[in-house]
């Protein structure tokens, strides 16, 4: 194994030291790429850090905090221990271990290098798993290094105090299949149904997401808009559009702090679901088996995917493994259309989304979307809408996008 390049290749990537030790801990090699940098521990003082613990093994990797403002990993893999820092983390990360904070000048630090946890775990499991059969995940790093041990006895304590409660002054959470019954009318595209479903009353209620009356509300949107993002998906909404309005519907709860219209947002998502649902129903109506067949799905997908790219059917066929021909004559029969008017129609109602709620300019837009010009997107919204974009911005387009 070519250690060497290991270690730079690790280096390299998160601007730290890479150094390696023997089984018996004797230091055999330290790389940096960052030449002026300079570490605040020799080699064998860095490592009696983590061996003078009694309370950390030495099988595993050991992410060790130094007064919760800079950290090391020490790294077991094939016969040799690897250190990897000094580093901070870019987000708060709670460690087990900690040790004393050395005294190290505030200039100095500003100097370590910062990474996210996930970009620091890559590569600890990179060295980690490289001759191991079974690999260690990011899940059996997280409980070993940055849970607390009390955690999940204060969850199981908390659990039990609540039912308890609920249990004393007869709390009762609303029954199930009303949800299911909401849930119900998303995935069949039933809007009268979901808005009977909503309107249902019960003795029961939510439960309490949040002590905070506003998170509690952003909370709950959370859950409704998710909930409804996989029944749209389960009643046929290609699931990067059920994914993108539930992040937007997220997005939109988290800027809002006002409890009616966060209400408002996460019950417009449901609406908005139902409706695509539906549309999808209509377009599908009379079509029987042929729309199951599943090179339909992928192609869709493929094309939801590259609005932003000049889409080529060929491209496509290839993406899929098949005949190019066969693809536009299979699309034809399945949806009665051809497949490069449905990608011209995908496209043409993205330029009306984006005229009526961005800000974004007509040559940005066509930029945007892959048109080799303005005027040539001008010429096919035209064709198909009956006006120019800029008219159609002038009669639909949203003044005010904030909440």
């Amino acid at each position: 194994m070519n250690h060497s390049y290991l270690m730079r290749h690790i280096s390299y990537h998160l601007h730290i030291f890479v150094q390696r030790y023997t089984a018996e801990f004797v230091p055999v090699e330290s790389f940096c790429g960052r030449i002026q940098f300079r570490d605040c521990f020799d080699p064998d003082e860095l490592m009696s850090c983590f061996t003078s613990r009694e309370d950390i093994s030495l099988e595993y990797p050991v992410l060790l905090s130094f007064g919760g403002r800079f950290l090391y990993a020490l790294v077991p893999a094939a016969g040799y221990y690897y250190i990897l820092g000094p580093v901070r983390f870019s987000d708060a990360v709670y460690l087990r271990c900690q040790a004393e904070l050395v005294s190290v000048d505030d200039a100095w630090l500003q100097t370590v290098p910062v990474c996210s946890f996930k970009e620091l775990a890559a590569d600890v499991l990179l060295l980690f798993n490289l001759y191991r059969e079974r690999a260690l995940e990011e899940s059996d790093l997280v409980p070993a290094n940055c849970i607390r041990q009390e955690t999940d006895a204060q969850l199981k304590a908390h659990f039990s105090e609540l039912v308890f409660e609920n249990q004393e002054y007869g709390r009762r959470h609303n029954p199930y299949d009303q949800e299911f019954r909401e849930c119900a009318s998303i995935e069949q595209g039933d809007l009268e149904r979901l808005e009977t479903a909503i309107k249902e009353d019960y003795l029961g209620e939510y439960g309490t997401l949040a002590k905070d009356p506003v998170r509690h509300t952003r909370n709950l949107g959370i859950v409704v808009a998710t909930l409804a993002s996989r029944a749209a998906i389960r009643g046929g909404l290609p699931y990067e559009i059920a994914y993108s309005l539930s992040d937007s519907t997220i997005q939109k709860l988290e800027e809002c702090s006002d409890i009616p219209t966060l209400f408002h947002i996460f019950r417009s998502a449901e609406f908005q679901y139902a409706q695509m649902v539906r549309d999808l129903n209509e377009q599908k109506a009379g079509r029987g088996e042929k729309d199951k067949n599943p090179h339909i799905n992928r192609c869709k997908d493929y094309i939801f995917s590259h609005l932003h790219d000049k889409i080529y059917v060929q491209d496509i066929a290839d993406e899929l493994k098949i005949n190019a021909n066969y693809l536009s004559e299979l699309f034809h029969q399945c949806e009665q259309i051809s497949l490069t008017e449905y990608i011209r129609r995908e496209k043409m109602n993205l330029v009306k989304n984006l005229l009526v709620y961005s800000r974004y300019s007509c040559s940005e837009i066509a930029n945007y979307l892959g048109f080799s010009s303005q005027s040539h997107m001008g010429k096919q919204f035209k064709e198909y809408m009956g006006m120019t974009p800029n008219q159609y911005r002038r009669m639909y387009g949203v003044r005010e996008f904030d909440i």
